[in-house]
């Protein structure tokens, strides 16, 4: 494919640029080689998926990490709807206590006034 042909050519300059560079420039262009090799490999694993069982694998990865993202973003929701009614019951509660010890308050000097 093209893009090993890219590799091959970038192996066949290694020779010539190393005289320009030196030896230090030879395994510096290896490695850069190496690595677009790599990721040119990996970009037609991902787009021939079909013919390629790496690339189906691929695939299905790509498949399970949008699932869990979407799973991820619903269970924040939920989160987030739990999280307010728990405020919300919080706050009810007390509101509640507040009234009560009002009401108590109140109770208790009406009693006081009748018994007295």
């Amino acid at each position: 494919s093209s893009h090993f042909g890219f590799v091959v050519l970038a192996a066949r300059a290694a020779p010539f640029l190393s005289r320009l560079c030196g030896a230090q420039c030879t395994s510096a262009m290896k490695t850069v080689a190496a690595v677009v090799g790599a990721l040119c490999s990996f970009a037609q694993v991902t787009h021939a998926a079909d013919k390629n069982p790496l690339g189906t694998v691929m695939s299905l990865l790509d498949e399970l990490r949008a699932k869990i993202v979407k799973e991820g973003e619903i269970e924040v929701k939920a989160f987030k709807e739990y999280f307010d009614w728990c405020d919300d019951t919080a706050k009810n509660g007390e509101q509640s206590i507040k009234t009560a010890t009002a009401q108590k308050s109140k109770l208790e000097a009406k009693i006081g006034e009748l018994t007295s």
